[in-house]
């Protein structure tokens, strides 16, 4: 009888038994959950910081920094002598001072990679040349600027005496008159500086 009435009490307590393993399963289950959408929250933000330096339309922080940097100038310019669309000043300004990070734009205030002198003062830097079709570099002497503003007023006064014998007021055109009247050698120049517009929306500032 003893041994019988131990038997009758240990199935009465497997249920509880039962119970608490089914609790600590939720809880560790909960607990896995838990840390696995925090883990999920961290790396989300992880991401966001990581792209932060980018606008929605793909420009990191530095190029539409050196867009602005070049507009201001080049819009206030336009408005004065309205020779050279501000979108055809700040594409060339991209592509010769490969957004401003050449030693030309750093030393010499000269984003266009125009050269000679200004008012007497130039610097010689490397420069690639086409010459029958072969890319080679060449040492050439650069006008250097006291700042963007003497820079851009220069490179208007060049485009307008030499490139542009007419108004020009869009840029495709004003793009295609550089390349065929020679101001640069690259047989693509042309088609680059529609492409920097179009990607940036830089037209905007022709308005």
């Amino acid at each position: 009888m003893p041994k019988h009435r131990r038997k009758s009490r240990k199935k009465t307590n497997s249920p509880v038994t039962a119970t608490w393993i089914f609790v600590i399963v939720l809880l560790v289950l909960g607990g896995g959950l838990l840390i696995r959408g925090k883990i999920k929250t961290e790396i989300q933000s992880t991401r966001i910081n990581q792209t932060s330096s980018q606008t929605t339309d793909g420009e990191t922080a530095a190029q539409q920094k050196f867009i602005k940097k070049m507009a201001a100038p080049a819009v206030r310019v336009y408005q004065q002598n309205g020779q050279v669309l501000p979108s055809i000043v700040i594409a060339q300004a991209i592509l010769e001072s490969s957004w401003g990070t050449s030693g030309l734009f750093l030393q010499a205030n000269n984003p266009f990679g125009v050269k000679g002198a200004y008012q007497g003062s130039s610097k010689s830097f490397p420069t690639t040349e086409y010459v029958n079709g072969k890319k080679i570099t060449v040492q050439a002497n650069f006008r250097n600027y006291p700042n963007l503003t003497a820079a851009i007023l220069d490179h208007d006064a060049l485009l307008k005496k030499s490139y542009f014998k007419q108004t020009v007021t869009e840029y495709k055109t004003a793009a295609k008159l550089l390349q065929s009247n020679g101001y640069a050698t690259d047989p693509k120049y042309a088609k680059k500086l529609e492409n920097v517009i179009a990607t940036y929306n830089l037209n905007q500032y022709d308005t």
